[in-house]
């Protein structure tokens, strides 16, 4: 057998345009991946816009990534069963291409859906007062004052580890990571490291830009920046006053706060404000958890309050949601709609509507100006984890 008669790489070029022109765009993308020739028979296509990526189905163990929500009610989508299988994984973060998957063991990986390229990072484990009771399906936590309580597998990892943030395009060998956690301080790992470590706060929200963390501490508007470049981290306050409020609601009633930087590094700061519902008002048991309102502010140094409320954001939209949250230009991605927010379920909102039993999460659209929401339908019925904002690359 001659020697080159499995080397794909020298399959006849137009043999793979042809093959590759009739894969739909994610199997385009990993086509792009396989070797040097196969990139070059296939021209590359633009990539019209973010997708949502839902978690995988137990009946076949693949990845679905959705198209933008827009105003026709059928929805075209693409499945993809990346290796290793992703069924029983928490989506806990995204940047660009990369999603921080977490297991039940509290493992915690970087992985790349299309390419499957896979980072594994430090486990979570140690970072909380727990023992694992394997025989029992689960951890006993300890109280501080020495009572204990026990969480299932699955509940525990959900309901402790609240968001993973990371740098852009990490490698085995540079990345760095934070982690938001419910009820303890945030903490941070980076390559090298051989466990997370535990910082001296806790967080609202955290994103990566231009090679710093950015986190909301305390009140909504309460902004540091840190550096964990060096062998210690290096935290710097921001910003530390208070947002003077127009609005005939109050602080408190906007309960997510997230950051978000435009490409010419231009610092938003997004408020969610999220109710429960209620069948009788005079219920205490509610029915869903879902988003009310946004209010976005833009910062800027040479203001008193040191924040710019926003109402409009001309060509650009924001998306929020577990994922690195950012700002796009529907010059950028075609379909994209102005002057929008973007948003997937809260952490708190997906596991509201996951104890009701609730499939239809809190995703959709909502108009900044008009100051109007388009919720979004999903293919198929999920509940945990809530699905994640994906920017697919060639």
């Amino acid at each position: 057998m001659d020697d080159d008669a499995h080397d794909w790489s020298l399959l006849p070029l137009d043999l793979l345009r042809l093959l590759g022109e009739k894969l739909q765009l994610p199997h385009r993308i990993v086509f792009h991946t396989v070797c040097k020739s196969w990139c070059s028979a296939l021209p590359s296509v633009s990539v019209p816009y973010p997708w949502l990526l839902l978690p995988a189905q137990q009946i076949d163990d693949s990845c679905t990534f959705l198209p933008l929500p827009s105003d026709n009610e059928h929805h075209s989508y693409f499945k993809f069963s990346p290796v290793p299988p992703l069924h029983g994984m928490c989506y806990a973060g995204s940047n660009g291409t990369w999603v921080a998957i977490v297991d039940l063991a509290f493992h915690v990986s970087l992985l790349n859906p299309l390419t499957c390229a896979k980072i594994d990072l430090p486990s979570l484990l140690h970072l909380f007062p727990c023992e694992s009771l394997p025989n029992c399906g689960g951890y006993r936590f300890y109280k501080t004052d020495g009572n204990s309580y026990f969480h299932e597998l699955e509940t525990c990892r959900d309901y402790r580890i609240m968001k993973v943030v990371f740098s852009s395009n990490p490698t085995p060998n540079n990345y760095m990571a934070m982690v938001i956690c419910n009820g303890f301080p945030s903490a941070y790992t980076k390559a090298g490291a051989s466990k997370w470590i535990n910082l001296d706060f806790f967080t609202h929200d955290i994103i990566y830009y231009d090679g710093l963390f950015y986190a909301v501490m305390g009140g909504p508007s309460y902004i540091i920046a840190i550096d964990l470049s060096g062998d210690d981290p290096i935290k710097r306050v921001i910003i530390d006053d208070d947002i003077e409020f127009f609005d005939s609601l109050s602080i408190c009633k906007y309960h997510y706060h997230y950051l978000a930087f435009s490409s010419t590094g231009e610092l938003f700061l997004i408020l969610r404000r999220a109710h429960y519902v209620y069948l009788d008002p005079s219920d205490d048991d509610p029915i869903k958890h879902e988003t009310a309102g946004f209010m976005v502010f833009k910062y800027n140094c040479e203001s008193s309050s040191y924040w710019d409320e926003v109402r409009c954001l001309g060509n650009k939209s924001i998306f929020i949601g577990m994922n690195n949250a950012y700002l796009l230009s529907i010059e950028d991605f075609a379909g994209l709609k102005a002057n929008c927010i973007y948003f997937t379920d809260t952490w708190e909102g997906s596991r509201c509507n996951a104890d009701k039993g609730r499939s239809n999460l809190d995703i959709g659209i909502f108009n900044l100006e008009q100051k109007k929401f388009q919720r979004y339908c999903l293919p198929y019925e999920i509940t945990l984890p809530p699905p994640i904002w994906f920017i697919p690359s060639m």
